[in-house]
């Protein structure tokens, strides 16, 4: 057998490992019916009573914009990358069961499940926004083919980044109930300070420099600019982001590309 048909059949068996991680995180997802129905239903229930909520409260004439349409791409990042973090707890559930140690001796590179696992959840994200990004015509906003693609794409490095970060913090611990801690001392941060309820060009200085190490910020950013572009002036766009859709596109690639090979790292280092 020459080389080039060893490093086919390497590369075909690799790719098989990869797609059985990632299909086993789609059917545990698809399984648990309650959080298929709860991932969708939650973030429209937020959107109905907050967004309109809030739009009551906060007309365009003293906000110069409408809430509605402002809150909805945040929702929708928040929803996400809230799905992608919580899938990858089924790292901790599967150490604390015995299931991992089972994968952890199979003839399958470790790199390999992590990638797996973090598809997965990312695909499982990726659903989900799919089916919210649906409901933007409802909300006023102009949809079209192109937005559309384009929402998916910042949706989807949304959702990996999130997924990534997951990864590396489950691989560190044993216990479900430490990850669910972690995580709200971690998220919770990340989500105030992302842009998904207010402009963080209005917000005190403080709030602005941290933002600026918030990756999830260069999210909602980016699918603000890909949903509203065609609803909203380019001129009240730039004032309801932090950063050129662009820009933001750049960083959360090269933090996917970092949180990818740390989350790896960590997840090499999992004992059996």
């Amino acid at each position: 057998m020459t080389n080039n048909a060893v490093l086919k059949n390497n590369f075909r068996r690799r790719l098989k490992s990869i797609y059985i991680i990632w299909y086993r995180e789609i059917i545990i997802y698809l399984r648990n019916r309650i959080k298929l129905f709860t991932s969708i239903f939650l973030p429209l229930l937020v959107l109905l009573f907050l967004g309109t909520g809030l739009k009551t409260v906060l007309p365009v004439y003293i906000l110069h914009y409408d809430f509605s349409k402002f809150f909805f791409p945040g929702l929708i990042g928040l929803s996400v990358s809230t799905m992608a973090l919580s899938s990858t707890m089924s790292i901790v559930w599967d150490r604390e069961f015995g299931f991992l140690r089972e994968i952890l001796v199979a003839p399958i590179s470790r790199t390999d499940i992590a990638i797996g696992k973090i598809l997965g959840s990312t695909s499982v994200a990726l659903f989900q926004g799919f089916l919210l990004i649906l409901v933007a015509p409802y909300v006023g906003i102009k949809f079209t083919f192109l937005i559309f693609l384009a929402s998916l794409g910042s949706i989807f490095l949304i959702s990996y980044g999130t997924a990534a970060i997951g990864i590396y913090f489950a691989s560190r611990l044993k216990k479900t109930e430490s990850f669910s801690f972690l995580i709200q001392l971690i998220y919770l941060p990340m989500v105030f300070l992302s842009g998904a309820f207010f402009p963080l060009k209005t917000s005190p200085h403080w709030m602005v420099v941290a933002a600026q190490f918030n990756p999830l910020t260069y999210g909602v950013d980016s699918l603000r600019w890909s949903l509203l572009l065609r609803s909203t002036s380019l001129s009240r766009l730039i004032n309801l982001t932090s950063h050129s859709y662009l820009f933001s596109l750049i960083v959360l690639i090269l933090f996917n590309i970092v949180i990818t090979f740390l989350a790896i790292k960590m997840f090499q280092k999992i004992k059996q």
